[in-house]
């Protein structure tokens, strides 16, 4: 510490340690951080508003520095080309990303086609009929009875009928491979 201490006389010497006697015994100065922020400095500097208004006229107005498309373009190139093994390694775990996020998407899409293929032979083996159904309650209401004519024969005889509430035609779906349309 004493040899730290002759150096000291004529060149600035940095310490860090976590013994404050240490400190307190040999430094000049002390700064004190926690959580590297600084808590106590025993001879802060505070600059005057003269030395303040000289360090802004010496540095003067921040001025944008441009580059040309073609300097840009060269500078990039030849960082690239200094740095080979970097460059390859970057390009290589770029490669391995596109390539994991489309064998990814491939397998998903199998196995959806798989599920709507597994779906389709389940459903052809149980006929299923979706019919869209429509009443009239004002009709029910008066006692007129139900809206449709047809004598409560099922989604066959509302085939052909209306929805008298918005006009449109009344389809009957049948999913069945081995069943013809009805």
């Amino acid at each position: 510490m004493e040899i730290l201490k002759n150096v000291a006389k004529d060149r600035l010497v940095v310490m860090v340690t976590h013994n404050p006697e240490l400190a307190a015994d040999y430094a000049d100065r002390i700064v004190r951080f926690k959580d590297g922020l600084v808590v106590d400095d025993t001879d802060p500097y505070v600059p005057t508003a003269a030395e303040v208004e000289a360090a802004r006229l010496r540095a003067g107005e921040a001025r944008r520095t441009s580059m040309g498309p073609a300097t840009a373009f060269s500078l990039s190139l030849n960082n690239l080309m200094t740095k080979k093994g970097r460059t390859l390694l970057t390009a290589f775990a770029g490669s391995i990303g596109i390539i994991g996020i489309a064998l990814i998407l491939s397998l998903s899409t199998g196995v959806n086609d798989y599920i709507a293929k597994v779906e389709q032979d389940t459903l052809s083996s149980y006929p299923l009929t979706i019919a869209k159904q429509s009443y009239d309650l004002s009709a029910m209401m008066t006692g007129d009875g139900p809206a449709d004519d047809a004598g409560g024969e099922g989604a066959d005889a509302q085939e052909g009928e209306t929805d008298q509430a918005s006009g449109d035609r009344i389809g009957v779906f049948t999913i069945c491979k081995t069943c013809s349309p009805a």
